[in-house]
């Protein structure tokens, strides 16, 4: 066959991406770690013998997107396609190598049909542990923060590297878990390795690559066409990230996006430099994530790969986004996570219709627990808690909904039961969402109690509770969007106190911790939102009587909508509006 017809195109393609998603089941169902089981932090690519990603599996988190393509060159460089043999497997977890942070451990394996390489298979996966530092963002270098596996063959020819296995059982804590989850990883790749030579029998192929030429074709095609639909120009905007521990300067993010006819360029220059706490990027980490914004705005419907990530151009001096060795970089996603929000900001002017307004998700909360149950079993885990996304031209926010990172939530119980941690409640926060026309997804609450009773641990549990303090909210807003209001910011106290994030802390029985993650912002006029829209609100109990009168201009008494009332109230919000607006005139 010299050409693949459309309809045969479409099936291909979709059985690759479903030989993914089943190893990616596979790969859940025989790990042992909460990261992977629950929280799906993960991803599976297959690509084709010259090393280009054809596809990734759907349940993923976006932050290896941009990043596994990067991670098979690195491959390829230290063991070139002509020395590759039926049986190898490649491993490293190397920040500037692969993923941007010791936790990611990334394998590789060949795909042959007989004596043919036809393409290839790539696992990364966040671990429970890798050593060093428990959930810090205080590493002052990468030496702090685990151990570093150079780019080394895990199985060469078929045979196991037992050394790899033993220098990881004793660096890491609860090896069990960490070598039960590297296993499931191979279970994924021995899982693609199968299907994609079924496929090639069935359809009587002898390799990829003419489906991968059709498939990275049309991919590039399609992203040129939509970029070509946007006006040419630079679009700029600049943030200031609020400072993550007491203390430390604000973070500068500077981007110019720059559309030119079939491309679109991204940089970063003018960017903070490096910094000596744990959350610098690697420029692959930059990459990826700067390269979902542009395909969220462009071609969100056509699956990833290497030819849509073509015609984007990234650049990145050295610095905060784009850091050196030694540089610590464990909590590298708490910058990460702000960049497509930054370059979204930046395309609004362009794309009104195709933006969001800010993410309560933003940077990830999660709380880390480690520590031993009454019982005396050892205990290290981690729950993430997500924040509203921001609304947009067609819809309200939706709440607690992970954004950029697309995690899962992990369920409560999952917690209780690894651990001695008990939820006191775990609800929508009301008040927290941005209004406007269509306002932001709301927050959440969340009480967690160190029990004192016959389940009481025999010592403190270290915590740490991952996030930003936003205050002032003024400065580090999570923003609204064309006259939307920004969403009410975080609050993490402990025993009734304010705490501060990113610190590791002895939790005793009988503390308490309280974390309220933040909503969305608005997008819109909030005035314009449907006074029933905001009565449905109040009554759900997610927005104070009070709030919607003084935001929405919209009367709520009992639960019920007095509707004239409300055109009463908004009439004169109007004239007051519109007075302030000539008098800053």
């Amino acid at each position: 066959m010299k050409a693949l017809d459309v309809i045969l195109t479409k099936i291909l393609w979709s059985r690759l991406i479903s030989i993914a998603d089943e190893a990616a089941i596979g790969m859940v169902r025989s790990c042992y770690s909460i990261n992977l089981r629950d929280f799906r932090d993960y991803c599976i690519g297959i690509f084709d013998a010259r090393g280009s990603m054809l596809v990734h599996c759907t349940d993923t988190t976006p932050g290896f997107i941009g990043i596994m393509p990067e991670v098979m060159r690195n491959f390829l460089a230290k063991y070139p396609v002509d020395t590759v043999v039926s049986g190898d497997v490649f491993v490293t977890n190397d920040a500037w190598l692969g993923t941007g942070h010791l936790p990611d451990i990334t394998i590789a394996a060949p795909v042959f049909n007989g004596s043919v390489l036809i393409g290839f298979v790539v696992c990364v996966a966040h671990h429970l542990d890798i050593g060093g530092r428990m959930a810090s963002v205080h590493s002052r270098d990468m030496y702090e923060e685990g151990l570093r596996i150079p780019i080394l063959k895990l199985y060469d020819a078929g045979k196991r590297n037992d050394t790899i296995f033993e220098f990881l059982r004793v660096n890491v804590r609860f090896s069990h878990k960490v070598i039960g989850d590297v296993n499931a990883q191979l279970v994924a790749i021995e899982s693609c390795r199968k299907g994609v030579l079924k496929m090639i029998e069935e359809y009587e192929f002898d390799n990829l690559d003419l489906l991968a030429d059709t498939i990275l074709a049309l991919g590039e095609r399609s992203t040129r066409q939509q970029i070509r639909a946007l006006p040419n120009g630079v679009y700029r905007n600049a943030a200031k990230l609020p400072p993550f521990v007491p203390g430390a300067a604000p973070i500068e993010i500077v981007v110019a996006v720059t559309v030119d006819d079939d491309e679109v360029s991204v940089d970063y220059t003018g960017s903070s430099p490096e910094v000596d706490i744990a959350v610098n990027n690697t420029f692959t980490m930059t990459v990826s994530y700067t390269s979902y914004a542009v395909q969220l705005v462009l071609n969100p419907a056509v699956p990833n790969n290497a030819g849509c990530l073509a015609p984007i151009k990234v650049v990145a001096p050295r610095g905060i986004l784009n850091c050196q060795p030694p540089a610590p970089t464990w909590g590298r996603a708490m910058v990460a996570h702000y960049l497509p929000e930054i370059v979204l900001k930046a395309l609004a002017e362009a794309v009104p219709d195709r933006v969001v307004a800010g993410s309560g998700s933003i940077p990830f909360h999660a709380i880390y627990f480690k520590g031993k149950r009454a019982d005396g079993e050892d205990f290290l885990t981690f729950v993430a808690h997500m924040g509203g996304l921001g609304g947009s031209a067609s819809r309200d926010g939706y709440s607690c909904l992970s954004f950029p990172f697309n995690i899962a939530s992990i369920p409560v119980e999952a917690i209780e039961n690894e651990t001695c941690i008990v939820f006191e409640s775990k609800e929508l926060a009301p008040d927290t969402a941005g209004e406007g026309r269509h306002r932001g997804g709301y927050g959440q609450e969340i009480i967690i109690r160190v029990p004192d009773d016959d389940h009481a641990p025999p010592k403190p549990v270290q915590t740490t509770v991952r996030g930003v303090n936003r205050s002032p909210a003024s400065i580090f807003p999570i923003a609204g969007c064309f006259g939307g209001r920004p969403a009410s910011g975080p609050d993490f106290t402990l025993n009734g106190k304010a705490a501060d994030y990113n610190h590791v802390y002895d939790f005793a029985p009988g503390d308490v911790i309280r974390l309220v993650v933040p909503g969305g912002g608005g997008f819109g006029d909030p005035m314009e939102r449907q006074p029933e829209l905001v009565a449905g609100d109040v009554r759900a109990g997610l927005l104070t009587p009070g709030n919607a009168r003084a935001q929405y201009g919209v009367v709520v008494r009992e639960n019920r909508l007095d509707a004239e009332a409300t055109d009463r109230l908004r009439r004169e919000k109007s004239v007051i509006n519109r007075q302030l607006e000539e008098k800053g005139r």
